[in-house]
C-alpha cells in the first residue's frame, strides 16, 4: 500500500471517528437539555395553576363554582399555550378534606381522593394552593409532558442523527478531496526521490533533488543528505576511475622499460651483462614498492593495518632521519634546523617503523620542492586539548577520530579530509606536534582539499623525480589517523608549506 492511500485511509477514518464522537456528545447534550427544559415547563405549569387557583379562592374566599373557572382557563385560546390540553391531561382541585371540587372530567367532582384510582400516587404528589401562610386547597396536574418529552427527545434525537449522517457523508467526501490534494502536495517530493533513487541505482550519479533554499522540514532534510549521498557517490566515482588510470600509467612506464630490456635480450640486441639487467631490476623493484604501498594504504583505510605500539621518543626518530638526509640536504644546498625543548620528553605510545616512514615522506617532499638556498625548519611541542587548534577543512582530520582504530575497531565511520566527526573528549589529553615548515614552491590553494588523496599531484606534468607516484602524502595521512593522530597543511604558493602532525601521548595509570 502506497503512502498516499495509507494517508488517506487515516484522515478518512479520523474525520469518521470524530464525526461518530461529536454525534454521541451532541445526542447526550440534547437529551440533558431536554429534561431540564421539560421539568422547568412543569414547573412553571405548576406555578401557573396555582396561582389562578389561589387569586380565585382569595376573591371568592371558597371553592365555589370552581369548575366553571377551570373549564373556562382551559378552553381559553388566549391562554392554552400555559394550560394543559383537555382531552390527554386530568386536572384534580381538592379541597381540604381532599373532595374534588373541579375537575378536568364535570363527571368526578364531588369524589374524595379516596374513590380515584392510583390514591397513592396522586398523594404523593399533590400541589398546595395558599393564600398568605394558609393552606387552602389541594390540586394534581398530570400532564403528558413526561411522554411529550420522550417523543421530542425521540424526535431531536432522529433529527441529529440524520444530521450527523448527512455531515459525515459531506465530511467525508470533503476530507477525501482535501486528502487527495494534499497528499499529492505531501508526497510528490518522495515520489521524486524514489525515482532519483532509480536513477542512481542504474548508475546516474548526476540526478539531484530541488530542494527549497530554506526548507528545514523532515523532506528538505532527506532531500538534502540524497543530493550529498549522490554528489559523494560522484566523487568516490571520479576517484576510483582517477585511481584505476593512475595505477595504470604507475605501471606503464616500469612494464614498457621491462617489457623493452627483455625483448631486446631474446634478439640478442643486448648483451646478458649486469649493466642490461641493472634498470630490469630497478624497474621490478620500483613496482614492487608500489604494490607495498597500495597494499598498506589499503590496510589503513580499512583500519587492519597491523602497529607494533612500543613507547618511543619522536625527537629521537626525527633527529635519525634528519641525520640520514645530511648528504641530501648538502647537495641541495638547503639549510636545515631542528627545534626542541630540551627540557622536554616526546614520548609517545607508536609503530616507530610507521612513523618513521610518514617523517620521511613529508621531509622527502619537501626536499624536492625547496630551491637551493632555502631552509626546512623541524620543530617538535607538545600541546594540550585547549590549545589544539582543529583542523581545518580540506587540510585534515580530526585527532579524536581514529582512536577507536587503535583498539581493532572494524566498524569505522567514513573518513574525509573535512571530518567533523569526534570522539569524546579525554581528560588532560595531551599530543606531540611536530612541525615540518620548507620555504619552497608551496602548494596552491585550491590544491589543498586534494593534497591528501591517492596519486594525487599538483603538477600532473612533472617526472617521477619530482612527483614519485603520488601515495606518499595519502599513506602519511592513514598512517596518522591509525595512531589517533591528525595531519593537516598550510600553504601560500610561492611562499612554502608547513606540514603538521598531531600524535597523542598515551597517558600512563598510576
Amino acid at each position: 500500500m502506497t503512502l498516499k492511500r495509507k494517508f488517506l485511509i487515516a484522515l478518512i477514518g479520523m474525520v469518521v471517528f470524530m464525526s461518530l464522537v461529536f454525534a454521541a456528545i451532541s445526542l447526550t447534550s440534547v437529551e440533558f437539555l431536554m429534561g431540564h427544559a421539560v421539568t422547568y415547563v412543569q414547573q412553571g405549569f405548576n406555578q401557573q395553576w396555582n396561582s389562578w387557583l389561589s387569586s380565585y379562592y382569595s376573591e371568592h374566599q371558597s371553592w365555589d363554582h370552581v369548575q366553571d373557572y377551570v373549564l373556562r382557563l382551559m378552553e381559553d385560546s388566549d391562554r392554552r399555550e400555559l394550560a394543559v390540553e383537555r382531552n390527554s391531561d386530568r386536572l384534580y382541585v381538592f379541597d381540604l378534606e381532599h373532595k374534588i371540587v373541579a375537575s378536568s372530567r364535570p363527571s368526578e367532582v364531588g369524589k374524595s381522593l379516596a374513590d380515584l384510582p392510583q390514591t397513592s400516587r396522586l398523594t404523593g404528589h399533590l400541589s398546595e394552593v395558599k393564600v398568605g401562610n394558609q393552606t387552602v386547597g389541594y390540586f394534581w396536574l398530570d400532564d403528558k409532558l413526561v411522554v411529550r418529552q420522550s417523543r421530542l427527545a425521540r424526535s431531536v434525537g432522529r433529527t441529529i442523527i440524520n444530521s450527523m449522517i448527512v455531515g459525515l457523508v459531506l465530511t467525508t467526501i470533503l476530507a477525501l478531496i482535501l486528502g487527495i490534494i494534499l497528499t499529492s502536495r505531501f508526497t510528490e517530493p518522495l515520489r521524486n526521490l524514489t525515482e532519483a533513487v532509480k536513477k542512481v541505482a542504474k548508475g546516474d550519479l548526476s540526478t539531484r533533488l530541488k530542494v527549497k533554499a530554506k526548507g528545514k522540514d523532515d523532506i528538505a532534510m532527506l532531500s538534502h543528505a540524497f543530493n550529498q549521498m549522490t554528489e559523494q557517490l560522484a566523487r568516490n566515482e571520479e576517484v576510483r576511475r582517477n585511481m584505476v588510470a593512475d595505477i595504470a600509467h604507475e605501471l606503464r612506464t616500469p612494464l614498457a622499460v621491462i617489457f623493452g630490456k627483455l625483448e631486446s635480450l631474446q634478439d640478442g640486441v643486448l648483451p646478458m651483462s649486469p649493466e642490461t639487467l641493472l634498470p630490469i631490476q630497478d624497474e621490478t623493484i620500483r613496482l614492487t614498492r608500489l604494490v607495498q604501498d597500495l597494499q598498506q594504504l589499503s590496510l589503513a583505510e580499512a583500519g587492519k593495518l597491523p602497529l607494533h605500539l612500543v613507547q618511543v621518543d619522536i625527537a629521537n626518530i626525527l633527529s635519525r632521519i634528519l641525520e640520514q638526509f645530511a648528504i641530501e640536504f648538502e647537495t641541495r644546498q638547503i639549510e636545515q634546523s631542528f627545534i626542541i625543548n630540551p627540557d622536554q620528553t616526546y614520548a609517545a605510545e607508536a609503530d616507530p617503523d610507521r612513523l618513521t616512514q610518514v617523517f620521511v615522506n613529508l621531509i622527502g617532499n619537501a626536499l624536492l620542492h625547496t630551491p637551493p638556498g632555502g631552509r626546512i625548519s623541524v620543530s617538535v611541542s607538545q600541546e594540550s586539548d585547549l590549545t589544539l587548534p582543529e583542523a581545518k577543512s580540506g587540510t585534515g582530520t580530526n585527532v579524536r577520530d581514529k582512536l577507536a582504530r587503535r583498539s581493532g575497531n572494524k566498524n569505522q565511520e567514513q573518513r574525509s579530509t573535512d571530518s567533523e566527526f569526534s570522539l569524546p573528549k579525554p581528560e588532560n589529553r595531551e599530543w606531540i606536534k611536530v612541525s615540518i615548515q620548507d620555504t619552497g614552491v608551496g602548494i596552491p590553494e585550491e590544491e589543498l582539499t586534494h593534497i591528501f588523496d591517492r596519486f594525487y599531484r599538483v603538477d600532473r606534468a612533472r617526472g617521477r623525480e619530482t612527483g614519485g607516484t603520488g601515495l606518499g602524502l595519502a599513506i602519511a595521512k592513514e598512517f596518522v589517523q591509525a595512531h589517533g593522530g591528525r595531519i593537516e597543511v598550510v600553504s601560500k604558493l610561492g611562499e612554502g608549506a608547513c606540514f603538521t602532525v598531531y600524535l597523542p601521548i598515551k597517558t600512563k595509570k598510576s
